[in-house]
Order: C-alpha cells, then sequence, then structure tokens
C-alpha cells in the first residue's frame, strides 16, 4: 500500500486505526516500505531513530489490519449501504473509518 493512501486519511480516521503521534505514524509508513530493514535490523534502526520498536510495530499492524479490511470492502465481502455498516460494526470497526480508507484506496487505484 502507498503511503499516500494513509497519509490522505482524516486525522480522525488515523487517530480511530492507529492512535499515534504523527512522526509514530511516519515511522510506520516507512516500516511498511521497508526502510527501516526487517527483524532485529529494523529494531535497532527505530531505536537509533528515537522511536519505540514495540509501538510502531502496533501502529504498523493496525494500519495493515484495516487496509485488508478495506480491500475486503472493495472486493464485496461486506456487503453494500447499511448491510455493509452493520457487518464492519459486528466485526469491531468503524465503518466511516474504513469507508475513508476504500475511498483513498479507490483514488489511489489499489483495487486488489
Amino acid at each position: 500500500m502507498s503511503e499516500l493512501v494513509f497519509e490522505r486519511l482524516s486525522d480522525e480516521s488515523l487517530a480511530e486505526i492507529a492512535g499515534g503521534t504523527t512522526p509514530e505514524l511516519r515511522a510506520a509508513y516507512s516500516c511498511i516500505r521497508g526502510d527501516y530493514g526487517n527483524g532485529q535490523e529494523r529494531m535497532d534502526n527505530l531505536r537509533r531513530a528515537g522511536y519505540d520498536p514495540q509501538r510502531v510495530q502496533g501502529l504498523v499492524n493496525a494500519l495493515l489490519k484495516y487496509e485488508g479490511v478495506a480491500r475486503d470492502v472493495i472486493a464485496g465481502k461486506y456487503g453494500n449501504d447499511q448491510a455493509r455498516i452493520r457487518n464492519l460494526q459486528a466485526a469491531g470497526y468503524n465503518p466511516y473509518v474504513v469507508q475513508d480508507l476504500v475511498n483513498n484506496m479507490v483514488l489511489d487505484h489499489q483495487l486488489y
């Protein structure tokens, strides 16, 4: 997923998904892109940059979890309209946050 998709989300949506500060979220986006490496290398690089590796990984996990749900919505797995809202809520997701992400993925042409 492109970092731009997450950067275009509303502040409210990002707070709902991950709750991180702007620098932490930027570090999470960078981790998704692979900029900090993997495994121990990632942890060491994040520490050197002044981040808590576990906190940043938690943000990465939250962002990727919502990305997967958004892809499922695009694929029609949660239904449409009010059924989608009910199904997302029943699964523990804020449907408006998911829709914000879906809209940004469609705008960024990341439909699969």
